[in-house]
């Protein structure tokens, strides 16, 4: 898995059961053996509102910004931001997951990239040039790509598509 600048340190961060006040409204569900937390596609076009999305999904009432980024992305997974313990298995639904690779393509992909080498120390830039030429070379991964390798790397996910 691709490494990130780091999120930062969540050891402090205060842990809440959502069980008992989990609403519709969120796109959440418990089943009998885990809650259910449902992606939607269809509220995102691009990485930035991806992150609001996951915001949304897997936070509740933390009094601060979650990190909108792919280690903080990671972190969330984990749990215990308020919508469940850490680790504690859930089911996570991405729906419309067809138009989200779109949306987190190539292009996005490309844009994110160079971004990232102007914005970066010089020690990181090379390490993003290289992947950008991975990508235009067909042989690189897509932000989609890095966000299901992330999601798969999550043992205690039961992962599921729809379009």
């Amino acid at each position: 898995m691709l490494k990130f600048p780091a999120f930062g340190n969540t050891q402090n961060v205060e842990r809440k059961s959502l069980r008992a006040s989990l609403s519709t409204d969120q796109a959440k569900k418990t089943t009998v053996d885990k809650q259910t937390i449902i992606i939607n596609g269809d509220n995102f076009s691009d990485l930035e509102s991806f992150y609001d999305e996951i915001d949304r999904v897997l936070t509740k009432d933390l009094g601060w910004d979650t990190g909108h980024n792919l280690d903080a992305f990671n972190d969330l997974l984990r749990g215990g931001f308020g919508v469940y313990e850490y680790e504690e298995p859930i089911k996570l639904i991405w729906k419309s997951i067809s138009k989200s690779k779109t949306d987190l393509g190539l292009k996005a992909t490309k844009k994110w990239y160079e971004r990232k080498i102007t914005e970066n120390k010089i020690e990181n830039q090379q390490f993003f040039k290289d992947k950008l030429k991975e990508l235009t070379d067909n042989n690189g991964q897509t932000l989609f790509d890095i966000i299901i390798e992330i999601i798969s790397e999550h043992k205690h996910i039961e992962f599921e598509t729809q379009n």
